[in-house]
């Protein structure tokens, strides 16, 4: 059996415990069990029962947002909503991500990576006004049908 086929049963099975709760965990585990030994190589047997071994996490609730993670949030959409011309949207999101990286510098070891990686999409979007990829406006002479 190719590992894709797996990886779609184990996704579905992901979804299920999310959905149903622990319930789902054991008949879960029992049916990607058994196609394990089908699968073609040993490296994908390894990395299935890793990934069998790991499906009791996806029963338990999402950890709740700090406070310090919605305060970035915050301020990490104030920068997508930023209006004005580009040079003062690429400042907006220039001070976003400075108002992140201190509000990353606050939280906890675990968390603060989480944080700053908010950064990297204002960073992209500060990129794309500054030098686009492809052109925001349609030329006049274009035939937009």
């Amino acid at each position: 059996m190719q590992f894709s086929e797996f990886n779609n049963a184990f996704s579905a099975a992901r979804r299920r415990i999310r959905r149903e709760g622990s319930d789902a965990i054991a008949p879960a585990e029992e049916q990607l069990q058994a196609m394990a030994p089908e699968l073609e190589s040993e490296e994908d047997r390894r990395v299935a029962a890793s990934l069998i071994q790991k499906l009791p996490q996806y029963a338990l609730p999402p950890r709740p947002r700090s406070a310090l993670m919605h305060e970035a949030l915050l301020v990490e959409r104030a920068a997508y909503e930023a209006a004005g011309s580009v040079e003062e949207r690429i400042a907006a999101m220039a001070e976003a991500r400075r108002r992140i990286f201190e509000i990353a510098e606050r939280a906890p070891a675990d968390e603060a990576p989480g944080i700053q990686a908010l950064t990297r999409v204002i960073e992209h979007l500060e990129d794309d006004l500054r030098d686009p990829v492809w052109p925001l406006a349609v030329p006049p002479d274009s035939d937009s049908r």
